[in-house]
């Protein structure tokens, strides 16, 4: 077994362990292995999340200062057009393969692993690209020779890269997806501050983003098994997929289509499209900077996907107590960052990017309790998918588009950037209550646990808005109250934990401390041991 402190991805040279009741592949992973990979590609993916954030944070401000409303606005639909066709024509190849890949795997079937990814391969080259170049060419109005290197780049490129991230996944090396992820996004946020300060338009920068993340790519290649890694060059002809794979798969790409739609890209869109430029850049902003502010707990989501599919696989008596688990950590984590960063963030929006961006404050604050929400749906969305059920994802993601789009079209002439902002509120608490409730009735989870484990958010979001409405009143410095409000949001925000009883247990506190790097296992551990007053 993988110990929590070693790497838990083995050397792409290195043969895995035989099976000699299954000499065709690596022996099966057990539950201990699945969740010392799992914890280790959460460490691994939390360093680059901090790092990227920090690093996006400094970028963005650049571009908003650069660009402008307008301008920033133009660039967020450009990057909604290339990722809405990714999810058009990728039919949930990429997602089926992860799901039926990561279980095979897991029980050591390499050759069923190999055949699915030559298959997918070939899928994403035959079919999925040529779609997404008809769609980016039709949609996308920019010089001729930046859409060439868009569709070379972002689409052919990407497409052919595209298995190693998959096959990273699979195989439960999420660490070193996570390590080569940090280089390409240090390397993509470089080009992207070159093309800002020399050309200066969002055309330019969207296009050096797209370039210089697909040949990133590429570099996950010589991260993988070697006999995984020549099933992905060796793409072979989409079909024969496993039984049951496309009543999954293609239910899942309707249901990640809609989720795509459910997040900034319509909002952006619909405000574009309505003539509404300035309050799309407003609410793009706004947007990204909620997301920035809830990267540390996405990061210790992404490992989970494969992991819970293995657990499935391999010991479905744990996986109620895993949903759990995954619920308190989300949600004390979220709330610890509604408390503390973003009211003091919110304070600070408009001496760091500039009175042009001052109406971004409280829509960034609106829009982050819907951000919080969100975080509770990516992991109740690894569970149901770990079940194959990809149907059920899609419906519940059309009714979530259908409460999002039903009040923002009708409220954005009446109201503005906040019509926009009540259907994305709308949508997000729909799908995620949905899927909640699904888990809690499949899994026999007491309703009434889950609600003690939910709490830590709605104390975080009502210690944030106190907060900065507090420090507004007081009259400080920008920086003052920044400082002032996220000590006090900290302090009022443990305080309740501890009279309420609510947050992470110690048997929380302890798996969570060991995806924490360890340069961090210090001061990281004092504060998770201050959120584990929960007695459980």
């Amino acid at each position: 077994m993988t110990s929590a402190g070693s790497d838990g991805d083995a050397p792409s040279g290195t043969p895995q362990p035989i099976d000699p009741k299954n000499p065709d592949g690596p022996a099966p992973l057990s539950r201990g292995e699945l969740q010392d990979r799992a914890i280790h590609g959460a460490s691994w993916t939390l360093v680059n999340v901090i790092f990227g954030v920090g690093v996006g944070f400094l970028v963005n401000i650049l571009l908003a200062r650069v660009l402008g409303v307008v301008d920033y606005g133009r660039l967020a639909y450009l990057t909604m057009i290339i990722g809405l066709a990714g999810s058009i024509a990728g039919m949930g190849v990429g997602s089926g393969t992860l799901q039926f890949g990561a279980k095979a795997h897991s029980a050591g079937r390499r050759t069923e692993v190999q055949s699915l990814l030559s298959k997918s391969q070939g899928f994403r080259l035959m079919v999925a690209a040529p779609i997404m170049t008809v769609v980016v060419v039709a949609l996308v109005r920019v010089d001729w020779v930046l859409l060439v290197l868009a569709v070379v780049f972002g689409i052919w490129v990407s497409a052919f890269f595209a298995g190693a991230a998959t096959c990273l996944g699979i195989e439960n090396k999420t660490a070193g997806g996570a390590k080569n992820a940090l280089v390409i996004n240090l390397l993509t946020q470089v080009a992207v501050v070159l093309a800002a300060v020399t050309v200066g338009t969002s055309d330019s920068i969207w296009a050096a983003r797209i370039i210089v993340g697909a040949l990133g790519a590429g570099t996950a290649m010589v991260l993988i098994s070697p006999w995984y890694r020549r099933a992905v060059l060796r793409p072979t002809f989409p079909w024969g997929f496993p039984e049951g794979f496309w009543r999954f798969a293609l239910p899942t790409a309707a249901a990640g289509l809609v989720g795509s739609l459910l997040s900034n890209r319509s909002e952006v869109a619909v405000l574009t499209w309505m003539s509404a430029e300035h309050a799309a850049g407003i609410f793009a902003l706004a947007y990204g900077l909620s997301a920035h502010l809830f990267s540390p707990a996405q990061a210790l989501i992404g490992p989970l996907i494969p992991a819970v599919s293995g657990l499935h696989e391999v010991d479905p008596s744990a996986v109620g107590r895993a949903l759990g688990r995954t619920l308190r950590s989300a949600a004390t984590v979220a709330g610890a960052l509604m408390a503390t960063i973003m009211p003091s963030l919110a304070l600070l929006i408009p001496l760091i990017y500039g009175a042009e961006f001052a109406e971004v404050s409280p829509v960034m604050l609106v829009l982050a309790m819907g951000g919080a929400i969100s975080i509770l749906g990516g992991p109740l969305s690894a569970f149901v998918a770990a079940r194959l059920q990809g149907s059920r994802l899609f419906r519940v993601s059309v009714i979530s588009l259908a409460l999002n789009v039903g009040l923002m079209v009708p409220l954005i002439p009446i109201i503005g950037i906040w019509g926009a902002v009540v259907g994305n509120i709308a949508g997000t608490l729909g799908q995620t209550v949905a899927l909640l409730r699904g888990e809690v009735r499949t899994l026999g989870v007491s309703p009434r646990s889950v609600v003690a484990d939910l709490l830590p958010i709605g104390v975080g979001g009502f210690v944030g808005w106190v907060v900065w409405w507090g420090m507004g009143l007081i009259g400080l410095s920008a920086v003052a109250s920044a400082v002032l409000g996220g000590v006090a949001g900290g302090v009022l925000f443990l305080s309740v934990l501890a009279v309420a009883r609510v947050g992470l247990t110690m048997g929380d506190v302890n798996a969570i401390r060991r995806a924490v790097p360890r340069i961090a296992r210090g001061p990281g551990g004092h504060l998770l041991t201050l959120l584990g007053r929960r007695v459980g």
